[in-house]
């Protein structure tokens, strides 16, 4: 079995500088788990616990995707229900296209339509204990811009949970 989903990844530059605001918010006083700035991405659909045999499939799925590769735009740092602090994704659409197109691709396969709907985003932080200074910090960074990238791929992604964090390893690369 793999823990899977797919994503696509923001230029490495944009990772580094949202590492480094995730690191400041450290400062508040708040219990917080940071992702490092290769784990950072934008999730399209969390696949779950998956039978290894079905990742060729999934990838022939991922294929059937269509389109262009698209600009995004990584600003405003806010909170994404209570316990996860974002970067928030401008990309005029793109992102909720392809995952609606990979709902559609993976229901064949056995994999249900998201119910919530989709809100990109960047995961900056999770919240293990709230400090109060916490939410003056996230306020100070609403405006916050942290850059622009084409992104020109979706990644198919194995997430191993370790004592120390997770481990992703990516299974499959489809281009825009």
């Amino acid at each position: 079995m793999a823990r899977v989903f797919i994503a696509v990844e923001p230029a490495k530059e944009i990772r580094d500088r949202l590492e480094m605001v995730g690191m400041s918010l450290r400062g508040s006083g708040a219990r917080l788990t940071l992702p490092k700035s290769d784990q950072m991405h934008i999730t399209l659909k969390f696949l779950g616990e998956i039978p290894e045999t079905k990742i060729p499939k999934i990838a022939g799925a991922l294929e059937k995707v269509k389109s262009a590769p698209f600009q995004l735009q990584a600003a405003r740092v806010s909170k994404f229900g209570r316990l996860v602090i974002k970067a928030e994704v401008t990309d005029q659409g793109c992102c909720a296209d392809i995952a609606r197109q990979i709902d559609e691709y993976l229901l064949p396969l056995g994999f249900p339509k998201e119910a919530r709907p989709f809100s990109p985003h960047i995961t900056l932080a999770r919240i293990k204990e709230y400090a109060p200074d916490l939410q003056e910090k996230t306020d100070a960074l609403s405006n916050a811009e942290f850059g622009t990238c084409m992104i020109e791929e979706i990644l198919l992604k194995q997430s191993t949970l370790t004592p120390r964090g997770s481990i992703y390893t990516t299974l499959a690369r489809v281009k825009l």
